[in-house]
């Protein structure tokens, strides 16, 4: 598993859709201004993180994080988007993304079924201090 976070190169622009500026966001989290000029962005789970909160700090949007992950235009989904598009069920929707995540970052999606019920746990793993975050 890797220990590294990869960020859409499509990020800025979709910040700038929204009326955010890519440079106040990455002000605010604490990150290197030339970071989304970068040819393949790669960061920590730290940064991540941080990433996620400077764009938080950076609107007054509380339904940002949703506007974010929404997509009309097809041509523009990555890879995982497109693997669990094409799936045959959410289950295996599911099951496709978690393969690739453990393949291109610290993350890994299980699916907990409890009788009729299932839930899907996202954990994070910073290699850094060996820790493990559930959300």
């Amino acid at each position: 598993m890797s220990n590294r976070f990869r960020v859409s190169s499509t990020l800025p622009r979709k910040l700038e859709e929204l009326g955010l500026s890519p440079d106040t966001v990455l002000r605010r989290a604490g990150l290197p201004i030339g970071l989304f000029k970068l040819d393949r962005i790669l960061v920590s789970t730290e940064q991540f993180f941080a990433l996620h909160r400077g764009i938080a700090e950076a609107s007054n949007d509380p339904a940002i994080g949703l506007k974010l992950g929404t997509e009309e235009r097809v041509e523009r989904y990555d890879p995982v988007k497109l693997a669990a598009l094409s799936a045959r069920s959410f289950r295996d929707a599911v099951e496709r993304s978690s393969r690739y995540k453990q393949l291109t970052c610290p993350e890994e999606i299980r699916l907990v079924e409890r009788g009729n019920e299932c839930a899907i746990q996202f954990l994070y793993f910073s290699r850094m201090s060996k820790s493990l975050h559930c959300w």
